[in-house]
């Protein structure tokens, strides 16, 4: 035993170090938690791996842990107030990025955000087919594949007590499993496990994790999954068989990769014979039970969390590679290997990438019908993809599409949305710079070449070929300077740009001739294509940096002593300003706020208040959270499944960043709670007649009171006389009353 120990202790010395960079949300499932404990037992098998969960000084945490090599997680978890300072330090330790994501997630955008602030060049990803999603980095981008513990997914001893098990979710971006589930519940005695989703903890209380779900999986003879709209390899496809059900799924290219086979150790089926072959299974004792041990035995000895050694592959063998050399991944869940001589080209994926899935085949349809001309058809390919999820490269192409279909205040919307949701809620230092220059064209469409550069400078660290030539011409097109950054382009999720000076700067000029905008366009067929030496100028100018909004008070308060003395001043001297009847301390009778929140409130509503916030001059900030269909809004304008949708983790963040201005209708009041309203002073009810859900609950609280006649007039006045209602939280008697 003693020396078992020594052993032990000695393997564990000649394990490299690795820092884990993990700044995740802490309000997740409890079977989320488990796959993030997952992710670290793994990588203890060939790390001895320091977890760090805080935001942190980079130089500290190495002079600390003295890593041999760092790993940098984000995605779809990543806490939107997650900071890791001086990364550009101790450069001669690797550096690693982990997208924990789905392949199609918005978040990918929040991933290269990170991955560029954080100088990390080198990623894997646990969704096998992201590849084929990353285009721009597939060239360093490594699969870390799923898998399922042969300790905790086994046979139980209790036997089988169901015939099939339905577990998952059921969500749109499951098309295979929302069919065939169907089809089983029609047939079969069958039991649904619930599925509260994947974020909040204590929506999903019910949600039977770790060995209590493996227990659930093992009752069952056939449980059935998919892997998505993408052709996934989800846990399921290892969990289900190694916990001794059979496998019943979708045939893919990844499936079969991963040595599943029909009939052998899993089950193919689809909608057309689904329950055919569920009979002749069921219906046959010997068969079922090969089935069930052949699929359990290719789980535990090829798909158990000690098959997952890719990380520490790679890193073993960048120590190794000498010049031409790269490390690859042959197949996705075999060992890397070096390649040499270096393949041409250059730039070629280092890991396969899966065939495309319905979501990229439309996207691509899309694409092809821009191309020839035809924008009505591309939107409605673009529209069928928003219909099962919300991904970027479908956003981006409605708004192209509807640039040149002459309306570009509609592309502008949905470009905002989609930028938006990766900066303010998922907390990205930068949207993706090719829907940057996306929203700076649908601006420009909209005649308006001043707000367009004002834009083009909010991020002077972003760079990409696209976002070049669109601040070129609008150089060109105001006569004011444009500055690019001194840097390397940012990735994208929509890749380089591969389109000639030419064929762009038509596309460009077309659009703005579709939106009425001839003279521009005129402008826009004389602009010369740039040199290298005429993007090398830096920024013309930087907006000061965004500051906390402890710092932000502070200049408040300085601003209101300084306001005071003013017109204290002027008073003496009898010279009077009248003040700005938009700005929100007006409309507020100079109420004191930190934030405007518009939850869930059509664009009109939203401007309206956003527009009052910059009037004001002040440093008040505004957040727009979810947003309400409009009545004549399309199904392509606002995407299916985020109408009268808003992330509660998000909303929960937003709520607690200070004195909060709530502005919101009936939709957004069904998100709220008496006790989410702690920090807020105002609640504003817009466009409402009836008495919204949240409103005889707060003044049952007995902290709320309706506010003054004056405040309500002068609100009711900004949004063009709709139905306002404002209720004054308690502690702040009498506002707007003078």
């Amino acid at each position: 035993m003693a020396d078992l120990a020594a052993a032990f202790s000695a393997d564990a010395a000649a394990r490299p170090r690795l820092a884990f960079f993990r700044l995740n949300d802490t309000d997740l499932p409890e079977f989320i938690r488990g796959h993030f404990d997952d992710h670290v037992r793994c990588l203890e098998q060939f790390f001895n791996v320091t977890v760090i969960a805080e935001n942190c000084d980079y130089d500290e945490v190495v002079d600390r842990v003295r890593p041999d090599v760092a790993l940098f997680e984000s995605g779809v978890y990543a806490r939107p107030d997650r900071s890791i300072t001086r990364t550009d330090t101790h450069p001669q330790i690797p550096k690693i990025g982990l997208l924990d994501a789905d392949a199609y997630c918005l978040t990918r955008s929040v991933f290269l955000s990170d991955m560029d602030d954080w100088g990390v060049e080198t990623f894997f990803t646990i969704a096998a087919s992201a590849t084929g999603y990353t285009p721009d980095i597939a060239d360093r981008t490594y699969v870390w594949p799923n898998f399922a513990d042969r300790a905790v997914f086994h046979s139980y001893p209790e036997g089988k007590s169901q015939t099939i098990l339905l577990s998952g979710s059921r969500a749109t971006n499951y098309p295979w499993r929302v069919r065939v589930d169907r089809l089983l519940s029609e047939r079969f005695p069958v039991r649904a496990l619930p599925h509260a989703g994947w974020f909040g903890r204590d929506a999903s209380i019910g949600m039977p994790s770790g060995e209590a779900y493996a227990r659930s999986l093992s009752s069952a003879l056939i449980v059935p999954t998919c892997g998505t709209i993408a052709n996934e390899l989800v846990r399921k496809h290892f969990e289900i068989p190694a916990a001794g059900a059979i496998l019943l799924t979708e045939r893919t290219e990844a499936v079969e990769a991963a040595g599943f086979v029909d009939m052998e150790n899993c089950i193919f089926a689809d909608t057309a014979d689904v329950v055919e072959k569920v009979e002749q299974v069921l219906g046959d004792e010997t068969l079922r039970e090969r089935i069930a041990r052949s699929g359990q035995e290719l789980a535990h000895a090829r798909h158990s969390i000690e098959n997952r050694s890719q990380i520490r592959d790679w890193y073993d063998l960048s120590r190794r590679a000498g010049a031409g050399q790269r490390v690859v991944q042959p197949g996705l869940f075999g060992p890397l290997a070096l390649e040499h001589p270096y393949p041409a080209p250059a730039a070629s994926a280092v890991s396969p990438i899966a065939p495309a899935g319905v979501d990229r085949i439309l996207v691509a349809s899309g694409r092809e019908r821009l191309r020839s001309g035809r924008p009505e058809l591309a939107l409605d390919e673009f529209a069928k993809v928003l219909n099962m999820h919300f991904e970027p490269e479908a956003a981006y192409g409605i708004a192209r599409s509807w640039l040149q279909l002459g309306e570009p205040s509609r592309a502008r919307r949905i470009l905002e949305y989609s930028t938006g949701v990766v900066v303010r809620a998922h907390g990205a230092s930068q949207p993706d710079p090719v829907e940057w220059a996306g929203l700076l064209r649908a601006v420009l469409c909209e005649g308006k070449p001043g707000e367009a550069v004002e834009l083009s400078e909010r991020y002077p660290g972003l760079r990409h070929p696209e976002l070049d030539r669109t601040r070129w011409v609008l150089s060109h097109l105001t006569d004011l300077p444009v500055g690019f950054a001194h840097r390397a382009r940012r990735r994208s999720v929509h890749g380089a740009s591969a389109q000639r000076w030419e064929l762009w700067r038509a596309e460009f000029r077309g659009e703005l001739e579709a939106a009425g905008r001839p003279e521009l366009a005129a402008r826009v067929a004389h602009v010369a294509e740039p040199s290298a030496v005429d993007l090398a100028r830096g920024p013309a100018r930087r907006r000061p940096p965004r500051v906390s909004v402890i710092a932000r008070r502070g200049v408040r308060a300085g601003r209101r002593v300084t306001g005071r003395a003013v017109r204290e001043w002027s008073r003496l001297r009898g010279v009077s300003r009248e003040p700005d009847r938009t700005a929100i301390s007006t409309l507020l009778a100079g109420l004191p706020v930190d934030v405007v929140i518009a939850l869930l409130v059509e664009d009109a509503i939203a401007a309206r208040a956003e527009s009052a916030v910059v009037n004001d001059g002040t440093d008040v900030a505004f957040v727009r959270v979810g947003r309400a269909a409009s009545p004549d809004a399309s199904a392509a304008e606002v995407p299916h499944g985020l109408r009268y949708a808003t992330n509660e983790r998000v909303l929960a963040g937003v709520l607690g960043s200070g004195r909060a201005v709530v502005v919101t209708g009936a939709v957004g009041a069904a998100h709220l709670a008496p006790p989410q309203l702690d920090d807020t002073v105002l609640l504003v009810i817009v466009g409402e007649q009836v008495e919204t859900s949240i409103e005889p609950r707060i003044e049952e609280a007995g902290r709320w009171h309706r506010a003054a006649a004056e405040v309500e007039d002068r609100l009711t006045r900004l949004w063009d006389g709709r139905t306002v209602r404002v209720w004054v939280h308690g502690a702040l008697d009498g506002v707007g009353s003078s």
